[in-house]
């Protein structure tokens, strides 16, 4: 009897210590509510223990790749074969021409005794005192109608009251003659060959003659008159129209070079004779 009652104490014992141990202390309790105070008024919810995922990388799907089309084969160009007979070249028709820069002597010129080709120019003269007119023709610019010639004189030495210029229109029966002098004359003449003299058409001072040793650009164009079978000549000195002579008869005439007395030098450069066409 005795030994169950003491068992039976001993059990009690055993009960009380266990209830006592298992009961939190006072710090573990207020620890506890503050945090839950805390958890409930911040927006962040509490960090666990347990880290969330990271989510996986999607696969970025590969392009499949399209087929490189194959260059085609570039055809190599054949060559024209040449003709085996050249085509023959006809030259287009066009007007008489003829020029000449006098840098030797082209064989388009009279005879003349007293003419040279010096430095690029024809020099003419002097002539004797015995003569009183010399002519000099372009035998390479034969006779023509209708035409424009023009060409440039200079005065080198000599007598200044003498004149030299172009002689045109020459048909043998008649002819025209455009001088000039050192001292700004000009004069117009016209040949007759019954009586073998010269008339004076025009005789004039004017400043479009250059004085002295500059150099005077003569110009004549033979062109169609207002009648039929008649020509117009206009007489131009340094770019002005000084002369005009209408309605002569239209015949094939000479042009050439003149000098009008003696004890002159002068030079003659760049010969224009181009046949208009009517």
């Amino acid at each position: 009897m005795k030994c169950l009652r003491f068992t039976i104490i001993i059990i009690i014992l055993i009960c009380v210590c266990l209830s006592t141990a298992c009961k939190p202390s006072p710090e573990v309790v207020a620890a506890t509510s503050a945090a839950e105070t805390a958890a409930a008024a911040s927006p962040t919810p509490p960090p666990t223990d347990t880290p969330s995922p990271t989510p996986l990388p999607t696969d970025t799907p590969t392009p499949v790749p399209t087929d490189t089309p194959t260059p085609t084969d570039t055809s190599t160009p054949t060559k024209t074969p040449l003709p085996t007979h050249p085509p023959t070249i006809t030259p287009t028709p066009g007007p008489f021409s003829f020029m000449d820069d006098f840098s030797t002597n082209s064989g388009g010129w009279e005879d003349c005794d007293l003419c040279s080709w010096e430095h690029g120019v024809l020099v003419m003269g002097p002539f004797p005192p015995s003569s009183h007119f010399h002519r000099n023709y372009c035998t390479g610019c034969g006779e023509r109608n209708y035409y424009r010639m023009a060409v440039d004189g200079t005065f080198i030495d000599g007598q200044v009251d003498r004149f030299f210029g172009i002689v045109f229109g020459d048909s043998g029966g008649t002819a025209f003659y455009l001088g000039i002098s050192p001292w700004q004359f000009y004069i117009v003449g016209e040949y007759h060959q019954d009586g073998d003299w010269w008339e004076v058409v025009d005789f004039q001072w004017s400043g479009a003659v250059n004085a002295s040793y500059a150099t005077n650009h003569f110009e004549v164009t033979a062109q169609p008159g207002s009648m039929a079978g008649t020509v117009d000549y206009y007489l131009s000195l340094n770019g002005s129209t000084v002369y005009v002579i209408y309605g002569r008869p239209a015949v094939a005439a000479r042009v050439g070079l003149a000098m009008d007395w003696h004890a002159v030098t002068v030079n003659y450069d760049n010969w224009e004779y181009v046949e208009l066409e009517p």
